[in-house]
Protein backbone atom coordinates (compact mmCIF):
# COMPACT_ATOMS: atom_id res chain seq x y z
CA UNK A 1 0.00 0.00 0.00
CA UNK A 2 1.39 3.53 -0.71
CA UNK A 3 3.00 5.40 2.06
CA UNK A 4 -0.15 8.20 2.06
CA UNK A 5 -2.59 6.04 3.49
CA UNK A 6 -0.18 4.92 6.11
CA UNK A 7 0.80 8.26 7.76
CA UNK A 8 -0.94 9.28 11.11
CA UNK A 9 -3.14 12.10 8.65
CA UNK A 10 -4.61 9.48 6.56
CA UNK A 11 -5.49 7.34 9.68
CA UNK A 12 -7.10 10.26 11.43
CA UNK A 13 -9.24 10.85 7.82
CA UNK A 14 -10.41 7.51 8.45
CA UNK A 15 -11.49 7.65 11.68
CA UNK A 16 -13.04 10.92 11.09
CA UNK A 17 -15.41 9.66 8.41
CA UNK A 18 -16.13 6.61 10.27
CA UNK A 19 -17.01 8.82 12.97
CA UNK A 20 -19.24 10.95 11.34
CA UNK A 21 -21.10 8.16 9.95
CA UNK A 22 -21.53 7.34 13.16
CA UNK A 23 -23.28 10.04 14.44
CA UNK A 24 -25.26 9.99 11.19
CA UNK A 25 -26.91 6.79 12.07
CA UNK A 26 -27.56 8.04 15.58
CA UNK A 27 -29.29 11.71 14.05
CA UNK A 28 -31.48 9.31 11.73
CA UNK A 29 -32.91 7.23 14.36
CA UNK A 30 -33.96 10.24 16.40
CA UNK A 31 -35.61 11.34 13.01
CA UNK A 32 -37.65 8.15 12.17
CA UNK A 33 -39.15 9.49 16.05
CA UNK A 34 -41.36 11.38 13.94
CA UNK A 35 -44.31 9.59 12.01
CA UNK A 36 -43.82 11.75 8.90
CA UNK A 37 -40.00 11.54 8.59
CA UNK A 38 -40.19 7.55 9.26
CA UNK A 39 -43.07 7.20 6.46
CA UNK A 40 -40.02 7.80 4.08
CA UNK A 41 -38.58 4.84 4.95
CA UNK A 42 -41.91 2.33 6.00
CA UNK A 43 -44.28 4.15 3.52
CA UNK A 44 -46.54 6.75 3.23
CA UNK A 45 -46.99 10.40 3.40
CA UNK A 46 -44.17 12.09 4.57
CA UNK A 47 -45.86 15.44 4.62
CA UNK A 48 -45.51 18.92 3.73
CA UNK A 49 -43.22 20.60 1.67
CA UNK A 50 -39.85 20.66 4.32
CA UNK A 51 -40.45 17.13 4.89
CA UNK A 52 -40.33 16.19 1.41
CA UNK A 53 -37.05 18.26 0.49
CA UNK A 54 -35.68 16.83 3.95
CA UNK A 55 -36.64 12.91 2.40
CA UNK A 56 -36.34 13.10 -1.12
CA UNK A 57 -33.32 15.25 -1.98
CA UNK A 58 -29.49 15.19 -1.19
CA UNK A 59 -30.29 16.67 1.85
CA UNK A 60 -30.94 13.25 3.43
CA UNK A 61 -27.32 12.92 3.50
CA UNK A 62 -27.23 14.16 6.94
CA UNK A 63 -29.62 11.70 8.12
CA UNK A 64 -29.16 8.62 5.83
CA UNK A 65 -28.37 5.72 8.06
CA UNK A 66 -28.51 2.90 5.78
CA UNK A 67 -26.00 4.92 3.57
CA UNK A 68 -23.53 5.54 6.29
CA UNK A 69 -23.85 1.75 6.81
CA UNK A 70 -22.41 1.34 3.79
CA UNK A 71 -19.41 3.30 4.09
CA UNK A 72 -18.62 1.67 7.69
CA UNK A 73 -18.28 -1.99 5.67
CA UNK A 74 -16.48 -0.05 2.50
CA UNK A 75 -14.10 0.83 5.69
CA UNK A 76 -13.97 -2.51 7.33
CA UNK A 77 -12.83 -3.99 3.87
CA UNK A 78 -9.92 -1.06 3.73
CA UNK A 79 -8.66 -0.67 6.97
CA UNK A 80 -8.82 -5.30 6.85
CA UNK A 81 -7.04 -5.25 4.11
CA UNK A 82 -4.19 -2.77 5.41
CA UNK A 83 -4.11 -4.77 8.63
CA UNK A 84 -2.95 -7.74 6.58
CA UNK A 85 0.57 -5.93 5.42
CA UNK A 86 1.89 -5.73 8.52
CA UNK A 87 4.94 -7.74 8.81
CA UNK A 88 3.65 -9.02 11.71
CA UNK A 89 0.75 -10.54 10.56
CA UNK A 90 -1.00 -13.92 10.99
CA UNK A 91 -3.86 -15.45 10.28
CA UNK A 92 -3.63 -17.67 13.55
CA UNK A 93 -3.09 -13.88 15.73
CA UNK A 94 -5.55 -12.37 13.33
CA UNK A 95 -9.04 -14.35 13.99
CA UNK A 96 -8.86 -14.29 17.79
CA UNK A 97 -8.39 -10.96 17.83
CA UNK A 98 -10.60 -10.21 15.74
CA UNK A 99 -13.87 -11.66 17.01
CA UNK A 100 -12.52 -10.37 20.69
CA UNK A 101 -12.49 -6.98 19.39
CA UNK A 102 -15.91 -7.18 17.82
CA UNK A 103 -18.05 -9.49 19.35
CA UNK A 104 -17.29 -8.58 23.39
CA UNK A 105 -18.19 -4.68 23.08
CA UNK A 106 -21.53 -6.27 21.45
CA UNK A 107 -21.96 -7.98 24.90
CA UNK A 108 -21.60 -4.64 27.09
CA UNK A 109 -23.54 -3.34 24.21
CA UNK A 110 -26.63 -6.14 25.01
CA UNK A 111 -26.01 -5.45 28.69
CA UNK A 112 -26.65 -1.39 28.65
CA UNK A 113 -29.60 -2.17 26.08
CA UNK A 114 -31.18 -4.20 28.85
CA UNK A 115 -31.00 -1.94 31.41
CA UNK A 116 -32.44 0.42 29.85
CA UNK A 117 -35.21 -1.50 28.02
CA UNK A 118 -35.93 -3.94 30.65
CA UNK A 119 -35.33 -2.51 33.94
CA UNK A 120 -36.39 1.46 33.88
CA UNK A 121 -39.51 0.73 32.74
CA UNK A 122 -39.98 -0.96 36.12
CA UNK A 123 -38.95 2.53 37.84
CA UNK A 124 -41.12 4.35 34.64
CA UNK A 125 -44.18 2.74 33.70
CA UNK A 126 -44.84 5.28 31.21
CA UNK A 127 -41.76 3.67 29.39
CA UNK A 128 -44.02 1.03 28.90
CA UNK A 129 -46.33 2.89 26.30
CA UNK A 130 -44.86 4.19 22.89
CA UNK A 131 -44.18 7.81 22.82
CA UNK A 132 -44.95 8.70 19.13
CA UNK A 133 -46.97 6.76 16.58
CA UNK A 134 -44.19 6.37 14.13
CA UNK A 135 -43.63 3.14 12.66
CA UNK A 136 -40.14 2.47 13.76
CA UNK A 137 -40.92 3.01 17.55
CA UNK A 138 -43.94 0.23 16.96
CA UNK A 139 -42.44 -2.48 19.41
CA UNK A 140 -42.93 -3.74 23.08
CA UNK A 141 -40.42 -1.16 25.07
CA UNK A 142 -38.57 -4.40 26.56
CA UNK A 143 -35.67 -6.85 25.90
CA UNK A 144 -37.18 -10.23 26.43
CA UNK A 145 -34.17 -12.69 27.65
CA UNK A 146 -34.43 -14.99 24.53
CA UNK A 147 -34.36 -11.60 22.04
CA UNK A 148 -30.82 -11.18 24.62
CA UNK A 149 -29.51 -14.56 23.84
CA UNK A 150 -30.08 -13.93 19.94
CA UNK A 151 -28.20 -11.08 19.94
CA UNK A 152 -25.36 -12.63 21.87
CA UNK A 153 -25.05 -14.94 19.07
CA UNK A 154 -25.00 -12.24 16.35
CA UNK A 155 -24.57 -15.16 13.64
CA UNK A 156 -27.88 -16.16 13.25
CA UNK A 157 -29.68 -13.15 13.13
CA UNK A 158 -30.40 -9.98 15.77
CA UNK A 159 -33.90 -9.89 17.25
CA UNK A 160 -33.75 -6.21 15.91
CA UNK A 161 -34.28 -4.58 19.33
CA UNK A 162 -30.73 -3.12 19.33
CA UNK A 163 -31.22 -2.43 15.91
CA UNK A 164 -27.34 -1.31 15.02
CA UNK A 165 -26.43 -5.25 16.21
CA UNK A 166 -27.66 -6.67 12.79
CA UNK A 167 -24.41 -5.03 10.97
CA UNK A 168 -22.01 -6.60 13.21
CA UNK A 169 -23.13 -10.24 12.26
CA UNK A 170 -22.08 -9.25 9.07
CA UNK A 171 -18.69 -7.63 10.72
CA UNK A 172 -18.00 -10.83 11.97
CA UNK A 173 -19.52 -13.00 8.91
CA UNK A 174 -16.76 -10.96 6.10
CA UNK A 175 -14.19 -10.80 8.73
CA UNK A 176 -14.31 -15.13 8.55
CA UNK A 177 -14.42 -14.58 5.20
CA UNK A 178 -11.60 -12.18 4.49
CA UNK A 179 -8.74 -14.61 3.68
CA UNK A 180 -11.37 -15.57 1.17
CA UNK A 181 -12.00 -12.03 -0.26
CA UNK A 182 -7.81 -11.26 -0.43
CA UNK A 183 -7.27 -14.47 -2.35
CA UNK A 184 -9.98 -13.57 -4.84
CA UNK A 185 -8.89 -9.76 -5.11
CA UNK A 186 -5.10 -11.04 -6.14
CA UNK A 187 -6.63 -14.19 -8.15
CA UNK A 188 -8.60 -11.57 -10.53
CA UNK A 189 -7.70 -8.00 -11.37
CA UNK A 190 -9.01 -5.56 -8.28
CA UNK A 191 -11.02 -3.29 -10.02
CA UNK A 192 -12.65 -6.32 -11.76
CA UNK A 193 -13.52 -7.86 -8.05
CA UNK A 194 -14.83 -4.85 -7.41
CA UNK A 195 -17.21 -4.19 -10.17
CA UNK A 196 -18.41 -7.88 -9.60
CA UNK A 197 -18.98 -7.49 -5.65
CA UNK A 198 -21.11 -4.22 -6.73
CA UNK A 199 -23.30 -5.66 -9.29
CA UNK A 200 -23.75 -8.72 -6.38
CA UNK A 201 -24.58 -5.94 -4.11
CA UNK A 202 -27.16 -4.74 -6.57
CA UNK A 203 -28.13 -7.94 -7.00
CA UNK A 204 -29.05 -8.88 -3.76
CA UNK A 205 -30.66 -5.68 -2.82
CA UNK A 206 -33.31 -6.10 -5.61
CA UNK A 207 -34.06 -9.68 -4.50
CA UNK A 208 -34.09 -9.21 -0.71
CA UNK A 209 -31.11 -11.38 -0.33
CA UNK A 210 -29.24 -9.65 2.83
CA UNK A 211 -26.07 -12.06 2.20
CA UNK A 212 -26.02 -10.98 -1.05
CA UNK A 213 -26.46 -7.36 -0.66
CA UNK A 214 -24.22 -6.85 2.31
CA UNK A 215 -21.35 -9.06 2.40
CA UNK A 216 -20.06 -7.80 -1.36
CA UNK A 217 -19.77 -4.67 0.10
CA UNK A 218 -17.10 -5.43 2.34
CA UNK A 219 -15.18 -6.85 -0.68
CA UNK A 220 -15.77 -3.09 -2.38
CA UNK A 221 -13.51 -2.40 0.15
CA UNK A 222 -11.14 -4.97 -0.21
CA UNK A 223 -10.74 -4.45 -4.15
CA UNK A 224 -10.17 -0.38 -2.87
CA UNK A 225 -7.46 -1.12 -0.60
CA UNK A 226 -5.57 -3.26 -3.77
CA UNK A 227 -6.52 -0.26 -5.58
CA UNK A 228 -5.00 2.04 -3.99
CA UNK A 229 -1.42 2.24 -5.06
CA UNK A 230 -2.41 2.72 -8.72
CA UNK A 231 -5.12 5.35 -8.00
CA UNK A 232 -2.82 7.54 -6.31
CA UNK A 233 -0.13 6.79 -9.32
CA UNK A 234 -2.64 7.99 -11.85
CA UNK A 235 -3.67 11.13 -10.01
CA UNK A 236 -0.15 12.11 -9.04
CA UNK A 237 0.20 13.76 -12.90
CA UNK A 238 -2.66 16.25 -12.39
CA UNK A 239 -2.15 19.60 -10.71
CA UNK A 240 -3.69 21.58 -7.90
CA UNK A 241 -5.81 23.65 -9.99
CA UNK A 242 -6.67 20.51 -11.52
CA UNK A 243 -7.24 18.03 -8.70
CA UNK A 244 -9.13 21.09 -7.32
CA UNK A 245 -11.36 20.50 -9.98
CA UNK A 246 -11.84 17.30 -9.73
CA UNK A 247 -12.52 16.91 -6.37
CA UNK A 248 -14.99 19.01 -6.42
CA UNK A 249 -17.21 17.89 -9.25
CA UNK A 250 -16.49 14.31 -7.18
CA UNK A 251 -17.43 15.20 -4.15
CA UNK A 252 -21.02 16.42 -5.90
CA UNK A 253 -21.04 13.45 -7.78
CA UNK A 254 -20.59 11.58 -4.53
CA UNK A 255 -23.35 13.30 -3.11
CA UNK A 256 -26.07 12.56 -5.63
CA UNK A 257 -24.86 9.05 -5.79
CA UNK A 258 -25.31 8.20 -2.02
CA UNK A 259 -28.63 9.87 -2.00
CA UNK A 260 -29.82 8.33 -5.38
CA UNK A 261 -32.27 6.26 -3.52
CA UNK A 262 -34.17 8.99 -2.10
CA UNK A 263 -33.88 11.16 -5.28
CA UNK A 264 -35.15 8.86 -7.70
CA UNK A 265 -37.81 7.37 -6.01
CA UNK A 266 -40.34 10.53 -6.67
CA UNK A 267 -39.75 10.00 -9.98
CA UNK A 268 -39.06 5.85 -10.80
CA UNK A 269 -40.47 2.53 -10.07
CA UNK A 270 -38.60 1.05 -6.75
CA UNK A 271 -38.03 -1.81 -8.91
CA UNK A 272 -35.81 0.20 -11.12
CA UNK A 273 -34.85 2.65 -8.15
CA UNK A 274 -33.70 -0.15 -6.04
CA UNK A 275 -30.68 -2.05 -7.98
CA UNK A 276 -29.32 1.51 -9.77
CA UNK A 277 -29.36 3.02 -6.06
CA UNK A 278 -27.37 0.15 -4.66
CA UNK A 279 -24.75 0.30 -7.63
CA UNK A 280 -24.53 4.26 -7.20
CA UNK A 281 -24.85 4.04 -3.19
CA UNK A 282 -21.97 1.27 -2.83
CA UNK A 283 -19.70 2.98 -5.59
CA UNK A 284 -19.83 6.44 -4.27
CA UNK A 285 -19.48 5.23 -1.24
CA UNK A 286 -16.00 3.55 -1.61
CA UNK A 287 -15.28 6.64 -3.64
CA UNK A 288 -15.85 9.16 -0.44
CA UNK A 289 -13.16 6.44 1.45
CA UNK A 290 -11.06 7.23 -1.43
CA UNK A 291 -11.69 11.45 -0.86
CA UNK A 292 -11.60 11.06 2.91
CA UNK A 293 -7.77 10.23 2.58
CA UNK A 294 -6.82 11.55 -0.77
CA UNK A 295 -8.87 14.87 -1.09
CA UNK A 296 -6.77 17.19 0.82
CA UNK A 297 -10.04 19.47 2.42
CA UNK A 298 -11.83 17.03 3.36
CA UNK A 299 -9.07 14.90 4.90
CA UNK A 300 -8.47 18.20 6.67
CA UNK A 301 -11.58 18.56 8.44
CA UNK A 302 -12.02 14.84 9.11
CA UNK A 303 -8.65 15.30 10.52
CA UNK A 304 -9.68 17.92 13.28
CA UNK A 305 -9.58 17.38 16.60
CA UNK A 306 -13.28 16.71 17.56
CA UNK A 307 -14.15 14.75 14.42
CA UNK A 308 -10.77 12.76 15.81
CA UNK A 309 -12.55 12.39 18.81
CA UNK A 310 -16.08 11.27 17.28
CA UNK A 311 -13.96 8.67 15.03
CA UNK A 312 -12.15 7.24 18.46
CA UNK A 313 -15.41 6.78 20.18
CA UNK A 314 -17.38 6.10 17.24
CA UNK A 315 -17.51 1.97 17.81
CA UNK A 316 -18.80 3.14 20.66
CA UNK A 317 -21.62 5.41 20.11
CA UNK A 318 -23.04 3.35 17.29
CA UNK A 319 -23.30 0.51 19.79
CA UNK A 320 -24.87 2.30 22.94
CA UNK A 321 -27.03 4.93 20.99
CA UNK A 322 -30.25 3.42 20.41
CA UNK A 323 -31.38 2.73 23.66
CA UNK A 324 -31.28 6.11 24.77
CA UNK A 325 -32.76 7.12 21.64
CA UNK A 326 -36.33 4.42 22.29
CA UNK A 327 -36.07 6.00 26.13
CA UNK A 328 -36.80 9.72 25.07
CA UNK A 329 -38.77 9.55 22.33
CA UNK A 330 -40.94 7.52 24.77
CA UNK A 331 -40.60 9.54 27.68
CA UNK A 332 -41.37 13.22 25.48
CA UNK A 333 -43.18 11.74 22.77
CA UNK A 334 -40.92 14.67 20.64
CA UNK A 335 -38.55 13.55 17.66
CA UNK A 336 -36.89 17.06 18.11
CA UNK A 337 -37.09 16.71 22.27
CA UNK A 338 -35.48 13.35 21.46
CA UNK A 339 -32.42 14.80 18.87
CA UNK A 340 -31.97 17.45 21.82
CA UNK A 341 -31.67 15.21 24.76
CA UNK A 342 -30.31 11.90 22.79
CA UNK A 343 -27.63 12.83 20.95
CA UNK A 344 -25.19 14.61 24.26
CA UNK A 345 -26.52 11.50 26.12
CA UNK A 346 -25.56 9.22 23.73
CA UNK A 347 -22.11 10.38 23.01
CA UNK A 348 -21.28 10.91 26.93
CA UNK A 349 -22.54 7.26 27.06
CA UNK A 350 -19.96 6.40 24.09
CA UNK A 351 -17.13 7.90 25.44
CA UNK A 352 -17.66 6.56 28.97
CA UNK A 353 -18.27 2.71 27.18
CA UNK A 354 -15.15 3.25 25.26
CA UNK A 355 -13.52 3.94 28.56
CA UNK A 356 -14.81 1.03 30.45
CA UNK A 357 -15.48 -1.67 27.78
CA UNK A 358 -14.10 -1.14 23.85
CA UNK A 359 -10.49 0.42 24.95
CA UNK A 360 -9.78 -2.38 27.25
CA UNK A 361 -10.96 -4.91 24.74
CA UNK A 362 -8.86 -3.21 22.39
CA UNK A 363 -5.75 -3.61 24.26
CA UNK A 364 -6.67 -7.08 25.23
CA UNK A 365 -7.14 -7.82 21.42
CA UNK A 366 -4.17 -6.17 20.58
CA UNK A 367 -2.14 -8.17 23.34
CA UNK A 368 -3.61 -11.64 22.01
CA UNK A 369 -2.74 -10.66 18.26
CA UNK A 370 0.69 -9.76 19.58
CA UNK A 371 1.12 -13.07 21.43
CA UNK A 372 0.06 -15.39 18.99
CA UNK A 373 1.44 -13.73 16.18
CA UNK A 374 5.10 -13.81 17.77
CA UNK A 375 4.67 -17.48 18.94
CA UNK A 376 3.49 -18.41 14.99
CA UNK A 377 6.24 -16.45 13.84
CA UNK A 378 8.88 -17.62 16.03
CA UNK A 379 7.95 -21.12 14.80
CA UNK A 380 7.92 -20.09 11.55
CA UNK A 381 11.93 -18.34 12.40
CA UNK A 382 12.78 -22.14 14.00
CA UNK A 383 11.23 -24.28 10.60
CA UNK A 384 13.52 -21.96 8.17
CA UNK A 385 16.77 -22.76 10.07
CA UNK A 386 15.70 -26.25 10.48
CA UNK A 387 15.04 -26.63 6.74
CA UNK A 388 18.37 -24.43 5.81
CA UNK A 389 20.53 -27.23 8.57
CA UNK A 390 18.77 -29.95 6.54
CA UNK A 391 19.61 -28.85 2.62
CA UNK A 392 23.29 -28.79 4.05
CA UNK A 393 24.04 -25.61 2.03
CA UNK A 394 26.11 -24.17 5.10
CA UNK A 395 25.49 -22.42 8.17
CA UNK A 396 21.52 -22.10 9.00
CA UNK A 397 20.48 -18.52 7.82
CA UNK A 398 19.61 -16.56 10.76
CA UNK A 399 16.35 -14.54 10.60
CA UNK A 400 14.56 -12.64 12.73
CA UNK A 401 11.47 -13.27 14.07
CA UNK A 402 10.14 -9.73 14.12
CA UNK A 403 11.07 -9.29 10.97
CA UNK A 404 10.31 -12.83 8.81
CA UNK A 405 10.72 -13.16 5.35
CA UNK A 406 8.27 -11.43 3.16
CA UNK A 407 5.43 -13.10 2.40
CA UNK A 408 2.70 -12.04 -0.97
CA UNK A 409 -0.32 -10.65 0.45
CA UNK A 410 -2.26 -13.39 -1.23
CA UNK A 411 -0.74 -16.10 0.56
CA UNK A 412 -4.02 -17.25 2.76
Amino acid sequence: MASDIRTSQRVSSLDGLRGVAALIVVVQHCALVSPALAAGYYGGDVGGVVNQIAVYSPLHLFWGGAEAVVVFFVLSGVVLVRAMESARFTWGSYFPSRLVRLWVPVVGAVALGYLLLAVLPSIFPKLARTGTSSPWLDRPFGYPFESVAQDLALLGGTSGIVSPLWTLRWEIIFSLLLPVLAFAARLIPAWLFGVICIALSATGAATHVAALQYLPIFGVGVALAFMWDRLEQRGAGIGRLGSAVAWSFGLIAIVLAMTSKWTLRPILDDAIVTPVSQVLIVSGAAALVYAAARCRPLNRVLSIKPIAWLGAVSFSLYLVHEPFVVTYAHLTGSARLTLLLAVPTALLAAWLFWLVVERPVHHLARRLRDRVASRELAELHDRVKAADAAAGTGPARETDPAHPPTRPLSVV
